[in-house]
């Protein structure tokens, strides 16, 4: 035995009997959070308005915005996530003054005995930033500097690098304060440029402003004074994808500036800041468009396929999900409808960036066509304007084999459109 092997082999011992170690201090056989009888509604609702809550405290030029979030807040908002990710598990955060404790459970996917990762982590108030105390993982309890380390390996060397640099600057102040966890944002306008600089690493200015121009033409030569059918933009527009990725073009760069672009307009955005500040953009006049002869599934559809196409699908999905529970309980009800809007967005927009051959059969399809059968079904038979009190008659909750089993038929409708074909 040579000595390289002989090194290499008494390395690799202490290397496997270490993360065996680890997994077997990691693993546990009893949850920490048991199962929870109150399931969906208040985490649906509760995590609806996270979404959209701040409390404005100024009124200067670089305005500061306080989030308060309560420890039911963020009980919810983890087990949404975990509900969102098809975990099997529960989550559970408790603030006691200037400590907030959170605690959660994933069991394992094992057909012999349950097996369960146990999650603790506690934050103490401190300033600027409450920081981190303890982090446990099953019975193994990392030390603080070894969090520390890989909470900056992560975000220093991840996609997610920009987004932490821009946060250092949006984030002013994290405290746990009187049992509420304060997040108190900076609007400053150089931060804001920057977060909006993240869009545009989407698709670069110049390649928006080709499809803002393809837009606007195809928008003012249509004899329509009102609506416009989302078809008949997506042909042109991808029409333009095609010839322009021919050769050695970026299929996905060109479908991620037309979702973008499409995406504004139909939802009533202003996307001028995106554009190169040396040329004047043409203003697309103003029209409703509509998909399925309506204008709000058009606009759930392009909202969820942008969100999807920048890699945020979960949140897409959340966010379509947590608005139909929020409707039941604010006047206008639940809307199968709608949800089927976001979730064939969704899929729209991860199938057309996901790969270069994909996004090539994209163009290639829509192109050809202005029939929205491609890629959005039929849904005026699905319920929608469904109170509390029917939703609950019909289908108790979103984890009900009644829900699921909708659920189920509308996915099954939108895999049937040819352009989610194999």
């Amino acid at each position: 035995m040579t000595q390289v092997h002989f090194i290499s082999r008494y390395l690799v011992i202490p290397a496997v009997l270490t993360l065996l170690v680890l997994l077997a201090l990691s693993i546990e056989t009893k949850p920490l959070v048991p199962p929870n009888q109150d399931p969906t509604y208040e985490y649906l609702a509760r995590t609806r308005q996270l979404l959209s809550t701040t409390v404005q405290l100024t009124q200067t030029d670089n305005p500061e915005r306080l989030i308060v979030l309560t420890a039911n807040d963020l009980t919810a908002a983890a087990n949404f996530a975990l509900l969102k990710k098809k975990f099997e598990g529960h989550a559970n955060c408790t603030i006691r003054k200037n400590r907030l404790k959170l605690i959660a459970t994933i069991r394992l996917p094992t057909n012999l005995t349950p097996l369960f990762l146990n999650f603790r982590v506690i934050a103490d108030d401190a300033e600027p930033h409450a920081v981190i105390k303890q982090v446990k993982l099953g019975r193994l309890a990392m030390p603080r500097v070894v969090v520390k380390w890989l909470l900056n390996g992560f975000l220093n060397f991840t996609p997610l690098f920009r987004y932490s640099q821009v946060g250092h600057q949006l984030v002013k102040e994290i405290r746990i304060v009187d049992g509420q966890l304060q997040v108190a944002v900076n609007w400053n306008r150089d931060a804001l440029s920057q977060a909006k600089g993240l869009i545009t690493d989407l698709a670069d200015k110049e390649r928006l402003l080709v499809y803002n121009d393809k837009l606007a033409e195809t928008i003012n030569q249509s004899q329509l004074k009102r609506f416009i059918r989302l078809g008949s933009l997506m042909q042109q527009l991808f029409a333009l994808a095609k010839s322009r990725s021919e050769g050695n073009g970026d299929p996905i760069a060109e479908n991620r500036a037309l979702i973008l672009v499409l995406s504004a307009y139909v939802n009533g955005k202003n996307i001028v800041q995106w554009l190169p500040l040396n040329h004047q953009p043409v203003i697309p006049s103003r029209r409703e468009v509509l998909l399925n002869r309506r204008t709000d599934t058009a606009q759930h559809f392009m909202a969820s396929a942008a969100l999807a196409m920048s890699g945020h699908s979960t949140l897409a999905n959340m966010i379509g999900l947590a608005k139909e529970m929020n409707d039941t309980h604010s006047g206008s009800g639940f809307s199968f409808t709608d949800l089927a809007a976001d979730h064939a967005g969704t899929l729209f927009g991860k199938t057309a960036v996901r790969s270069e051959e994909k996004a090539r059969r994209v163009q290639n399809i829509l192109s050809q066509s202005a029939d929205e059968s491609l890629f959005m079904p039929n849904i005026k038979d699905l319920p929608e304007n469904l109170s509390p009190a029917d939703f609950a008659q019909r289908f108790k909750d979103i984890q009900s084999p009644e829900f699921n089993a909708l659920k189920q038929q509308i996915e099954e409708r939108i895999l049937a459109c040819s352009l989610y074909q194999p």
